[in-house]
Order: C-alpha cells, then sequence, then structure tokens
C-alpha cells in the first residue's frame, strides 16, 4: 500500500470499482453507501471532474431503483401475507429512494392501497371526539364505501381485483366491515355473499375465514381456509393464516404436509420457506429450524424475515454469540439500503450484547436511543444504562439513571 493512503484512504476510481462489484452482486445498498462515498472523496480532492461525478450519480440512482424495487417486491410479499403496516414502511422507504418516475407512480398505488387497510377505524361502542372526527376526515376516513373498497383490493392482483368488485354488494360491505374491524357484522355480510355465490365461493370463503379468525373462531376459520386452498392452492395469503392455527393445535404434521404439498411456483418462496421453519421451531425442533434457514439463505440469499427467525432460533438453542452476530447483520444491511431498523432488533441485539459482555459506550448509545424509540420501557433501559456505567467505573451516571428508573418506575404505577 502506498504510504499516502496510510493518510488519505483509497482513492474515489477504487472506491468506485469496489461498489462496482457490489453493485454487479446485487448489493445495492452498500453499493450505494461506496458510491457515494466515492462522489465524496472526488469532491474533496477532484473538484474539477464533473463528468466522474456525474457518472457516480448515474450509479447511485440505479442503486435506489434497484433497492426500490426490492422494497416494492418485498412490501406485496408482506401484503400477500396480510402484514400491511409492515408493507406500508417498505412502500414508504421505496418512494423515498426511487427516481424511476414509472416506478414512483406503482409504489404510490400500492402505498394508497396499503394505507386504507392500515388506517385505524373506530370499533364499536367507542365514542369519538369532534376534533378527532375532524382529523379523520382530513385523513380520508369519511371517504364512501365505494372509493374505501376500490382502495382497499387496489393491492391486490388484477386478477383477484376483478373477482372482488363482481361478488355484489353483501361482499363489498363485508369486506369493508372487515377492514373496520367490526368482525361480527362482517362475518354476517360475509356469510350472506358466500351463500349468494354459485360457485364454491372464492375468496370470499378467504375473507370470511379471516373474520372468524379475529372473532376467536378458529375451527370455522380453520375449515374455511381449508376450502380456499382446495380452489386456490397458489394463493399465498391463506397459507400463514391457517398454519397458525395447525401451530395452536399442535397439528405439525398436519402443517408440514400442507406446506411440502403446495404448488410448484410457491415452494421458493420466502413465505413458504419461513412457515416451514416457524412450524419445526413450534414442534420445537431448533436444530432442524437452523438448518432450513441456514440452507435458505446460503442458496437464495438474505431476506429479513428468514434472517430474524433464525436469530431467534439461535436464542432459542441458547447459542446467544450466534444471536448476537445475526443480530448485528441485519442492523449492518438495514443501514446499508437506508432503511428504518426496528427497535425491537436493537433491544435484542443490546440486550444479548449486555449478556455476552459487552458494556461499551456502543450499547450505552443504543439504549439511550431505545428510551425515545419504546419510551414504555424506559425504566428497563435506564436501568440497563446503569449497569453499564456502574461496569465502567462512572459512578455518578450510575446512580443518575438509577434514579431516573425509580422515577420512571413510580410515574408507571
Amino acid at each position: 500500500m502506498k504510504f499516502s493512503h496510510l493518510f488519505t484512504g483509497k482513492p474515489y476510481h477504487e472506491i468506485e470499482k469496489n461498489a462496482d462489484a457490489l453493485l454487479q452482486r446485487g448489493e445495492y445498498g452498500f453499493a450505494k453507501l461506496e458510491y457515494e462515498k466515492a462522489l465524496l472523496k472526488l469532491a474533496k480532492k477532484t473538484p474539477e471532474a464533473p463528468e466522474a461525478g456525474n457518472h457516480i450519480e448515474a450509479k447511485i440512482t440505479k442503486c435506489k431503483d434497484a433497492l426500490a424495487l426490492e422494497h416494492k417486491k418485498a412490501a406485496e410479499e408482506l401484503t400477500d401475507s396480510g402484514l400491511y403496516e409492515e408493507a406500508e414502511d417498505l412502500l414508504q422507504l421505496a418512494l423515498e429512494l426511487v427516481q424511476d418516475e414509472q416506478l414512483a407512480v406503482e409504489i404510490e398505488e400500492g402505498l394508497k392501497g396499503v394505507k386504507a387497510r392500515a388506517i385505524p377505524h373506530e370499533t364499536p361502542g367507542m365514542s369519538v371526539s369532534e376534533e378527532d372526527s375532524e382529523d379523520a376526515k382530513e385523513f380520508g376516513y369519511q371517504e364512501s364505501e365505494a372509493e374505501y373498497f376500490a382502495a382497499l383490493i387496489n393491492t391486490l392482483p388484477e386478477a383477484e381485483q376483478e373477482l372482488y368488485r363482481g361478488y355484489g354488494d353483501p361482499f363489498r360491505e363485508g369486506y369493508v366491515k372487515l377492514n373496520q374491524s367490526y368482525f361480527e357484522d362482517a362475518v354476517t355480510l360475509l356469510s350472506q355473499a358466500l351463500e349468494a355465490e354459485s360457485s364454491s365461493g372464492g375468496f370470499i370463503q378467504l375473507e370470511l375465514a379471516t373474520a372468524h379468525l379475529n372473532l376467536g373462531n378458529d375451527s370455522e376459520g380453520g375449515s374455511l381456509l381449508e376450502g380456499f386452498l382446495n380452489d386456490f392452492p397458489e394463493s399465498l395469503r391463506a397459507y400463514p393464516p391457517l398454519c397458525e392455527i395447525y401451530w395452536q393445535n399442535k397439528q405439525f404434521d398436519e402443517a408440514k404436509q400442507l406446506l411440502m404439498n403446495c404448488p410448484e411456483p410457491l415452494r421458493n418462496s420466502p413465505v413458504i420457506h419461513l412457515l416451514i421453519g416457524e412450524t419445526l421451531f413450534h414442534a420445537d425442533r431448533y436444530h432442524d429450524a437452523e438448518s432450513h434457514y441456514l440452507d435458505y439463505l446460503d442458496s437464495h440469499g438474505q431476506d429479513e424475515a428468514i434472517a430474524l427467525a433464525l436469530a431467534k432460533t439461535f436464542e432459542a438453542l441458547g447459542s446467544k454469540e450466534k444471536a448476537r452476530k445475526q443480530y448485528a447483520e441485519i442492523i449492518s444491511r438495514c443501514q446499508g439500503c437506508g432503511s428504518r431498523i426496528d427497535p425491537l432488533i436493537k433491544q435484542k441485539y443490546a440486550d444479548i450484547s449486555l449478556e455476552t459482555g459487552d458494556h461499551s459506550m456502543n450499547i450505552l448509545e443504543l439504549y439511550l436511543g431505545l428510551v425515545q424509540e419504546i419510551p414504555e420501557n424506559r425504566t428497563d433501559y435506564y436501568q440497563k444504562i446503569s449497569m453499564i456505567y456502574e461496569l465502567n467505573g462512572n459512578e455518578n451516571e450510575a446512580h443518575r439513571f438509577t434514579a431516573f428508573a425509580e422515577q420512571s418506575q413510580r410515574e408507571s404505577e
């Protein structure tokens, strides 16, 4: 290495070359970070090279669009599994990254539909103040039922949207009630729609099953889901709730058979692989779950949901260091693509780090940040911050945060 590199770091073209390699491997988040680093180095060292800067900016744009597309696809999988709030977060992030106009339009459409599903609605028996009512109007709560129904189904594939529009008024009204959390009304209306349907019932079975499951009617919900999958075995949406029922009833063989017999196009889906691993986990077959997740990540590349499930499995096996490393890698990847890091992942990483002897200021700073992100847990965080200060010999700060913890405990009682 040249001695000049020891003091100035790599020149921009070497950083750009590293970023090119990352881009070629599909590691768009880390490539974006490297290109941004190269651009900064170029601006500082060679401000008279605008063409090189434009070239790097074009690559950054390419990375952003690739990341946005990845987030859009991941959000579609989350939507298929009914995880609308998580899908909204990813689509919002995709919208912040996207540079391509057509892709931006597609993301905005998807975001509109997911937001409609995630909007909290008044539940039966609850009153709404005039101020809240005005806020609701501003946020679009008072849109017509037809508009709301259209927004809800906007996230579905075109073929499914067409089916939903053709099911008639009882289905439309029941579907809206379901998404507003009026589950009893939804059961009544969707049951009427199912009776009126001359064929097997199609997706009405799936939505009626969802309403029953929200009321705790697992038997009715499970039967409807099984019937739905007989007609639509390639719909990913029914597999997670049906597996949940099997897990609760300790019907692990039934869950395994359901997943292993899914149609060929679904077998490499991360959703199906996650459900297989979760089935093994719920059956206390932790080593098998670990092997399954590792095999998937080795052969298919990174997937955050499976990476998180693997971290949870390491914890169940008592492999604290492996779990800590796994959470650290998840945090690093989130930082690489600019996505928001789930505070609970930070908490898991900080807690395991503390348990395994890491009392560094980095862990202390994580807990300080968590006080703001999850304020309901601040008493626990203050206690751990105090412990870290004490272990590092700072008695004054240790006492101060012990006092914060005691005050927080009194306020919560």
